[in-house]
C-alpha cells in the first residue's frame, strides 16, 4: 500500500515563481472522467490523494466535483496551493 498518490489535476498556475521549473506541456485541466479513471485505479493502493505538482489546484473550475468524487470513493485529499486564491475559494 502506498502512503499517498500525487495527482496533477491541472498544470495551470497563476504565478511564475523563480524556484519552479515550470512545464512546456500544453496547459490543461483534468476532466472529471479522467479523474474517475485515475482514482478508480488508485483505490486499491492508497487512501490518500494529494493535488499537487506543476499546477495550482484552486484554479481548477471543477475542483468541487473532483473533491466530491474522491470523497465518495473514500479518499482523503490534501492539496498544495500557493494560497493566493484562498479568499475566493473559501468553501
Amino acid at each position: 500500500m502506498l502512503n499517498r498518490a500525487y495527482v496533477e489535476i491541472t498544470n495551470v498556475c497563476n504565478l511564475s515563481c523563480s524556484f519552479c521549473p515550470g512545464t512546456s506541456r500544453e496547459k490543461r485541466f483534468m476532466t472529471p472522467g479522467e479523474f474517475v479513471r485515475a482514482v478508480d485505479q488508485l483505490r486499491s493502493v492508497t487512501q490518500y490523494l494529494y493535488f499537487h505538482l506543476m499546477g495550482e489546484p484552486l484554479l481548477h473550475p471543477e475542483l468541487p466535483e473532483l473533491l466530491s468524487i474522491a470523497g465518495k470513493r473514500g479518499f482523503r485529499v490534501g492539496l498544495t496551493t500557493n494560497g493566493t486564491l484562498l479568499p475566493q475559494r473559501k468553501e
